[in-house]
């Protein structure tokens, strides 16, 4: 059985403790300890009691300082330890929380293309805060319930050298609220999980609903947007009142039965103190003893809900974490490409069945530039997907140099290859840090020389820090031109030998194209250039084109040849320069 396949069948809460919970085990064990120091005081109360009422019917003279002082020595125990008890179980669950998101983080990285796009970023997002915080209150609760429940069998072993008997019917009565809180809890664990999907959906729905606030308004969509965001709130509302009616049967239980406890305690010490088999004082020891039990009996119950939610968040980022991976590394390393890349009968269908390409055969030779071209949905930015192993073929092989693209390792596949896509991706970082992306051991010196290349100097210097200066990517600091001119210095950096250019030139105005695709026939030279592009006059010059439609190639050569052929090619191309005469 595979380590994964392993970790599938092992408790959640095992695997919490295993992998992020053990590696604090120091301060676990002086929470741990403080966590004894507070039962053990909370439990000396009942016994301090006793003792007192005891000496107030005998020989008084020690109380008066004995008295006080062992009440002070208690509360100062028990203060003092609640407070480290507090500070160091408060410092692992912020720690395990924070690892929790490092690993997840992590993870969806590394998930494969095909599995992250099943479910919305926001969505994904939500499980960082909610799912994450909800693991973190309910470990927190556990560790509060240990010390609840360390406080009730520490006074009930000093109830029991009282009144064993009573004691033990009081211990019953206790034990009957485990049925039915057992079962409230199994119930509130279903309703966490569906509670917390809704939270994803909501959050993923409501951030994709102000992104596209512009479009709304200009088509008048808010009343529909509304009534939809309406009924994703109301069933979310639905849940949370089931949710708290389940929650909140838990203390009427306890109530009823810590009042069950006492009423049986005084019936009990009634019949004794008539038949003389009862001191006041035992009577007031134990009095004491169950008022000191009730509050942390009262609080197991809502620790156990609190746990039983976090149980549904854990299940939750377990599943994300044991997703398996089909995209997996190879055994060889390729230090540095010449560029040759064939596809050889490739088809690849999609995790929902749709079969985007179908028996792909191609060679882009070593410095050719071959470009795709084809309606929209003919496939072309799948082959791009697939080029850099984002998605795997279904069938047929893709080769570089003569390797299968499987046997390679991801790094060194994946630094053969520079992007610039239509859309150009900007991350948080400084200007020289986002060109810096696509080569981390670049030196300054390199990174200014990329980006002259790249026509950008001259505008990142009128920056206010120049090349210092923070990129918000959300800000929209930059204009298109701008940010393709920093994607094509990122991959003048790369220096690979493979280049991928999906459309970036067809959002720009007739300025920014020109001083845009200056920059890219300077990045193309010398490379293994493979380009989609709707606008056909950006690649009249290439050595190859592929004519693609429904994932097939129906037409391969040169421009003038398959002008010669009067096929798709040909109809397209008269349909974007009928209106010139060409």
């Amino acid at each position: 059985m595979t380590q994964r396949n392993t970790a599938r069948h092992t408790s959640p809460w095992w695997r919490l403790w295993r992998d992020w919970l053990r590696p604090h085990w120091g301060l676990l064990a002086i929470s741990l300890a403080m966590t004894g120091i507070v039962a053990l005081a909370s439990a000396g109360y009942s016994k301090l009691i006793q003792l007192v009422m005891t000496a107030f019917q005998g020989d008084t003279s020690g109380v008066a300082w004995w008295g006080p002082a062992g009440v002070i020595v208690l509360s100062a125990a028990n203060g003092i330890g609640q407070y480290f008890r507090e500070t160091t179980s408060t410092r692992v669950t912020t720690r395990m929380e924070t690892e929790l998101r490092k690993t997840m983080f992590e993870r969806l990285v590394g998930t494969d293309l095909a599995k992250l796009q099943t479910e919305a970023p926001a969505g994904l997002a939500a499980r960082f805060s909610s799912d994450i915080t909800l693991i973190g209150t309910a470990v927190r609760a556990l560790l509060g319930g240990l010390t609840g429940t360390l406080t009730i069998i520490a006074t009930f072993i000093v109830l029991l050298t009282i009144d064993w008997q009573l004691t033990i019917a009081i211990c019953l009565i206790f034990g009957i609220a485990l049925v039915p809180v057992n079962r409230i809890g199994r119930r509130l664990r279903g309703l966490a999980g569906r509670t917390q999907v809704e939270v994803a959906t909501m959050t993923s729905e409501v951030t994709e609903g102000l992104a596209g606030i512009r479009m709304a308004r200009t088509y008048r969509l808010e009343e529909p947007l509304t009534a939809h965001a309406d009924d994703l709130f109301e069933r979310l509302f639905g849940l949370r009142i089931r949710q708290n009616r389940w929650q909140a049967r838990i203390s009427p239980i306890m109530e009823i039965l810590i009042g069950v406890a006492v009423a049986v305690l005084l019936y009990a010490v009634a019949v004794r103190v008539r038949a003389e088999t009862i001191t006041i004082a035992d009577f007031t020891a134990l009095l004491t003893g169950l008022g000191v039990i009730s509050s942390p009996a009262r609080r197991l119950g809502g620790n156990y809900a609190t746990v039983q939610q976090g149980a549904a968040a854990l299940d939750r980022v377990f599943q994300l974490f044991d997703a398996e991976k089909t995209i997996l590394d190879g055994p060889v390393t390729l230090p540095h490409a010449a560029g040759q890349l064939r596809f050889d009968d490739v088809t690849f269908a999609y995790p929902n069945g749709y079969v985007a390409l179908e028996d792909l055969s191609f060679t882009a030779e070593p410095g050719q530039k071959v470009a795709f071209v084809g309606r929209s949905g003919a496939g072309k930015s799948t082959v791009f997907n697939l080029i850099p192993r984002l998605y795997d073929p279904t069938s047929g092989r893709i080769l570089l140099d003569g390797h299968d693209l499987r046997e390679l390792t991801l790094a060194s596949l994946r630094d053969q290859i520079a992007v610039v896509s239509q859309e150009s991706v900007l991350l948080t970082g400084t200007v020289a840090e986002n060109i810096g992306f696509g080569r981390r051991t670049a030196t300054r010196e390199e990174i200014e020389a990329a980006a002259r290349d790249a026509a950008a100097d001259r505008f990142i210097r009128a920056l206010p820090l120049g090349y210092d200066t923070p990129v918000v990517p959300s800000a929209g600091q930059f204009s298109g031109g701008e940010r393709q001119r920093l994607s094509i210095a990122r991959a003048m950096l790369r220096d690979a030998p493979v280049l991928l250019l999906d459309e970036p030139t067809s959002a720009l105005d007739a300025e920014s194209e020109s001083l845009i695709r200056g920059a890219l026939d300077k990045l193309a030279h010398g490379r293994t250039t493979l380009v989609i592009a709707h606008r056909l006059a950006t690649i009249l010059d290439s050595d190859l084109i592929i004519v693609m439609d429904r994932g097939r190639i129906v037409e391969k050569g040169t421009h003038a040849e398959l002008l010669e052929r009067s096929g798709l090619y040909a109809d397209l191309y008269q349909l974007q320069f009928a209106h010139t005469g060409d």
